[in-house]
């Protein structure tokens, strides 16, 4: 029997956190023994309390060069006789590579999600080279990791997946959001941090309501940034149009509602929201950042612009406004491409195709 642990150092269950409990499922249904090694009663320790074969083992994980939390892990490893280590996060990935120095008898998968070349010092070099694969959300953070000088079959693309039942979610009318029917709503999810790009977002929403004054945008998501974002708001003169909603559990369903999806990001490894939104048949308008393009193609799943420039995002954003027809049309076509191309199975098999691999190699 195959086992795998998956290992996380994250508080929170953000999305590379809820991508690792859809694979834990996947691989529990395809009979894959699975461990999940994360921090006492946190988020990902805690995923699937209802399966009860689901090996949970707690550690501190003070970062990727704990040695003892290291020790602990190869123990952990030889003594269920674990295959794989997948590592979820950037520490988790360092402890796996570092566990094998203490006789971890283990191949190391990593997950990358994120599109921007590793820091160019030892620790990285050490780490990323001696990962047995790393598994790339898109086309675009493979790219990024042949750029730094990492190649096939080390470095493998699994997308990743959309949570239909998610996407699904039914909406949140706009009555209990405060937005009156009949005017255009636009919507964009995700933390408050510097490369989701707000800030730019604001001022391309001021652009668009010179044009559609009565439009309203809504902003799910909370971070260090929200204070000075609202002071942004603010200063553009967007108290009555701009509201920022903090975090939303039900942001598929507020994706719904709205009439247009925004993500203004810089950079992503994927962008999971995006996918979500595009599921859920709502017209998207995206920065090209990480793998958008892989999602929206320009024209015919959605519209796609430049990272960093608040015209060319207000100029799609009233396109779309302009056409709603067009813009509809293009959000059915994506309904079918995203759900087929980044479904949860499709996940699932290509993990599991890449930890046998590395079994058969051994």
């Amino acid at each position: 029997m195959l086992t795998v642990a998956h290992l996380d150092e994250q508080d929170t269950l953000r999305g590379g956190e809820q991508q690792a409990t859809w694979l834990v499922r996947g691989l529990l249904d395809q009979g894959v023994r699975c461990l999940v090694i994360g921090r006492p009663d946190r988020p990902f320790i805690s995923m699937h309390p209802e399966e009860k074969e689901l090996i949970r083992v707690p550690l501190p994980l003070r970062g990727e060069l704990d040695l003892y939390s290291a020790w602990k892990l190869a123990g952990i490893v030889n003594r269920y006789q674990v295959d794989i280590v997948h590592a979820h996060a950037s520490h988790a990935h360092g402890l796996a590579v570092l566990a094998r120095c203490f006789g971890g008898r283990h191949r190391v998968v990593v997950s990358r999600r994120v599109d921007f070349r590793p820091k160019g010092h030892w620790l990285n070099r050490w780490k990323y080279t001696r990962a047995d694969r790393i598994l790339c959300v898109s086309e675009k953070v493979a790219q990024t990791l042949n750029e730094y000088g990492l190649h096939a079959p080390q470095v493998k693309t699994v997308c990743s997946a959309v949570d239909e039942a998610r996407a699904d979610m039914p909406p949140v009318s706009r009555e209990a959001l405060g937005i009156p029917d009949g005017i255009p709503f636009l919507f964009s999810a995700g933390s408050l941090v510097d490369h989701k790009d707000h800030a730019n977002l604001l001022e391309a929403f001021a652009l668009v309501s010179t044009e559609f004054p009565e439009a309203r945008l809504c902003i799910a998501g909370e971070g260090p940034l929200r204070e000075a974002l609202e002071q942004k708001r603010d200063s553009l003169g967007l108290q009555a149009s701009v509201l920022f909603l903090g975090y939303r559990a039900d942001a598929p369903g507020i994706t719904r509602s709205a009439d247009l999806y925004i993500s203004s990001s810089w950079s992503e490894g994927l962008g999971t929201s995006i996918l979500e939104a595009l599921a859920s048949g709502t017209s998207v308008v995206a920065a090209e950042a990480g793998g958008a393009r892989e999602m929206v193609i320009p024209g015919k799943t959605g519209r796609l612009v430049p990272v960093r420039d608040a015209r060319a995002l207000a100029d799609a954003m009233l396109l779309s406004l302009r056409n709603p027809q067009e813009a509809q049309a293009m959000a059915q076509r994506a309904v079918s491409f995203v759900r087929d191309r980044f479904s949860v199975a499709r996940m699932v098999a290509g993990s599991l195709e890449a930890y046998r691999e590395l079994i058969q190699d051994a």
